[in-house]
């Protein structure tokens, strides 16, 4: 299933392009999982909408938990290759394997019994809470093979093959488009489930698009092997893992809870500021798709020449990844800055909330280029094992630029509620120089995994 990308000899620019753009491509079908399952459920009720929402939010939660984890194995198994050692990239990988499956046991397990407490806890109340209730208790015999396709994906990716991924994030996502209709409305001969359908739909989805990529990797259309005729725990990979996977995690975990901050933030302004954040965030996070794309790329491409000890070639990938990116983002920059308010205008009909939201894109778009040196520069520490360095530089830019600046321009100058755009404006400029600066110091080099 495609070949891995020689990321260590190959030519620098294609090379990054070659592995990056399936990368792009599955952002955005995963992207588009959302919309489906919004789309018919949308035909159900309001009220089904907003518990979907409200599930949304606790299953990206226990995603955070489980993704670090894959990450961290992802970067061991890329330095494993980088080094030569197909063999312990296997054994890495067969054993992550093992730890993610013990962890989404246990996750799904726990949500299984206390979601409703969690829903409580959270004031979900009346029909929302009883829907939410409904359709968690389906979706969540699909979280365990949910977590080991991510977990799949990213060791495979690891490798320098990123089209496995996209093929295995596609298929479950048309499974579940064309599952989901006949079970959440009744079609042919089965039962009308509702929201209960949704999440046993995409429960279904997520078991067969595992079973899908195990059989893959198992007739060696992948290029790692697992070694499951002598399956144990080794204790040793699996506190590397954890090194890397427990402040992968907290990174994870700390960009949700900025985000839940700032929505309150807007919040304080009423209804046409939090909607003009929401709607003018959905924009931002469409462009930063490839940021996120190239960054993933990039962390790959660090773990395997760090293996190889090809220093010089890292920095070169991490020039080159922001020379093309700029590019892109230039156009992009254009397109949102001129065709911002007819795009707006699809969806929204009220003439002030449009006006609002262009005002945020145009300032929002001055923040593109920063943040895409920003996360290019902080995955090439990341890739290289030292993610004790990069939540720190995280929780800095976060909680220590991005969420005071915002609430005291808001609230303590003239700006008033667009003191918000300026503010994640001005930490997105910090967020660049500080992960530079971080970068070119070259502490991260010596990390060992």
């Amino acid at each position: 299933m495609s070949k891995s990308v020689n990321l260590i000899s190959g030519p620098i620019d294609s090379s990054l392009r070659k592995f990056a753009l399936p990368l792009a491509f599955s952002f955005l079908i995963q992207n588009l999982y959302t919309w489906v399952d919004m789309y018919y459920v949308s035909r159900l009720s309001p009220t089904a909408i907003a518990a979907l929402k409200v599930c949304e939010q606790l299953i990206f939660f226990l995603f955070s938990i489980a993704s670090g984890f894959a990450i961290g194995s992802g970067v061991v198994v890329a330095r494993r290759i980088g080094e030569g050692e197909k063999s312990k990239a296997n054994h890495t990988a067969t054993q992550s394997l093992l730890l993610m499956l013990i962890i989404a046991i246990i996750l799904a397990t726990f949500f299984y019994f206390f979601s409703p407490l969690i829903l409580k806890l959270m004031n979900i109340k009346g029909e929302v809470f009883v829907l939410s209730v409904q359709y968690l208790s389906m979706i969540v015999f699909g979280i365990p093979a949910n977590f080991l396709i991510f977990h799949i994906n990213a060791i495979v990716r690891a490798s320098g093959n990123s089209v496995f991924p996209m093929t295995i994030l596609i298929t479950a996502n048309v499974l579940n488009a064309i599952i989901a209709p006949f079970l959440i409305f009744g079609l042919g001969p089965f039962p009308r489930m509702e929201i209960y359908g949704a999440g046993l739909a995409a429960a279904i989805a997520q078991n067969l698009g595992f079973l899908i990529a195990l059989f893959f990797i198992l007739k060696k259309f992948a290029p790692i092997e697992l070694e499951l005729k002598s399956l144990k725990i080794d204790s040793i990979i699996f506190k590397k893992i954890f090194k890397i996977g427990v402040p992968a995690t907290l990174q994870l975990i700390a960009v949700s809870v900025n985000r839940i901050i700032l929505t309150s933030i807007a919040n304080m302004f009423g209804v046409t500021v939090l909607t003009t954040y929401m709607f003018g965030l959905g924009v931002d996070l469409f462009v930063f798709m490839s940021i996120f794309a190239v960054g993933a790329a990039i962390e790959i491409i660090t773990g395997q020449n760090l293996g190889a000890n090809k220093i010089d070639r890292i920095f070169k990938y991490h020039l080159s990844s922001i020379k093309q990116l700029s590019v892109l983002l230039v156009l992009l920059i254009i397109l949102v800055f001129l065709a911002g308010e007819s795009f707006t205008s699809i969806f929204i009909s009220d003439p002030v909330l449009i006006k609002e939201i262009v005002i945020y894109l145009r300032i929002a778009v001055f923040s593109y280029i920063p943040f895409a040196v920003g996360i290019v520069s902080l995955r090439v520490i990341s890739g290289s094992g030292d993610y004790n360095r990069s939540l720190r530089i995280v929780l800095f830019i976060f909680f220590g630029v991005q969420l005071p600046v915002c609430y005291i321009l808001s609230n303590y100058t003239s700006l008033s509620y667009m003191g918000i755009w300026y503010g994640i404006l001005v930490s997105q400029l910090v967020f660049a120089f500080v992960s530079l600066r971080i970068l070119y110091k070259k502490k991260w080099i010596s990390t060992k995994v």
